[in-house]
């Protein structure tokens, strides 16, 4: 049996060259079959692709996302965010997916949205797991989050997952480019913490290995000068190094005024309610802290302001 750190290194391996691995149910990932790329920067979240990666014990049985109409929303007051009828229906629908695929998931549903905890079990072997805690609106007018967390012995309480990668100021996670369309509100909740479960296995190479593995993507100059190593892929998305791409332009910027400019944002890490959910388990109103949608930079699943 390969041991798990071998099997994060050659998954890390594959990521470089643009191979997706497979994900199981549970959250386990295993290095691809194949030896050809099977992703492109822009389409992480191919419906076929992610069905073919659920366990062959356990298939998946949801419907790909964006089948179901999101249309009618409705707000009971000026005030009152406006609900979709159809994402409502659609996740509600999906829970029987979800909890098939990651089969330790607890749900808690309210008025507007649903809190997800998921856990992926990452590697084969390893006592380290991934916990997500997932809010989902029911609402476009909300941008769904997530916030990852460590746990297992020796670890007593879950440990936050971050900062890199994640979003500014709540620190919640950033798992993929939004403008590339690689998961939208209204596509399966599957796919969504497959993609975070892949971001969770990053984080651990870079714990384990001290490199970022595969293309990513960092829009602030000293988020990539103060975070990207030399032999990682460049935060501007491009296949090359960041030494061989952005790097000497990067050094070459106003610093301080790129340092201010990013610290203007906020300290990344995430918000008191969150945390104590995660410690308690009990939950605080899902509007009450999830952000609203706004145009702005960048973000995890909308165009706002985010880190990558």
């Amino acid at each position: 049996m390969i041991k798990p750190y071998d099997a994060l290194k050659e998954i890390g391996n594959q990521l470089d060259q643009d191979i997706f691995p497979r994900i199981k149910d549970g959250g386990l990932v295993t290095p691809s079959d194949t030896a050809s790329p099977t992703l492109t920067w822009a389409k992480e979240n191919e419906y076929e692709e992610y069905r073919k990666r659920r366990s062959e014990t356990r298939p998946w049985t949801g419907t790909a996302g964006g089948e179901r109409e999101t249309r009618g929303c409705r707000s009971s007051s000026a005030t009152a965010p406006s609900l979709c009828t159809g994402l409502q229906n659609q996740y509600e629908d999906e829970l029987t997916a979800i909890q098939q695929a990651y089969p330790n998931t607890r749900v808690w549903q309210q008025p507007e949205g649903l809190w997800l905890l998921t856990e992926s079990l990452l590697l084969p072997g390893l006592w380290q797991k991934a916990l997500f805690l997932t809010g989902i609106p029911f609402s476009k007018r909300y941008i769904v989050r997530s916030w990852g967390f460590w746990m297992g012995i020796p670890l007593a309480n879950p440990s936050w997952i971050g900062p890199r990668h994640t979003n500014l100021p709540d620190g919640s996670v950033c798992a993929f480019e939004p403008r590339d369309g690689t998961w939208k509100l209204g596509d399966s909740l599957v796919t969504l913490i497959d993609l975070y479960t892949l971001w969770a296995l990053r984080h651990l190479h870079l714990q384990v290995f001290h490199r970022w593995p595969g293309r990513q993507v960092a829009h602030f100059v000293h988020e990539r000068l103060t975070e990207i190593k030399q032999d990682e892929f460049c935060g501007c998305g491009s296949d090359r190094n960041y030494g061989d791409c952005c790097q000497n332009r990067d050094l070459n910027s106003n610093r301080l005024q790129e340092a201010i400019r990013f610290i203007d944002f906020g300290v990344r890490t995430p918000p008191k309610p969150v945390t104590d959910f995660i410690l308690t388990l009990h939950p605080p109103k899902l509007l009450e802290v999830l952000p609203k949608s706004k145009i702005g930079i960048r973000g995890d699943i909308s165009l706002e302001i985010g880190s990558h």
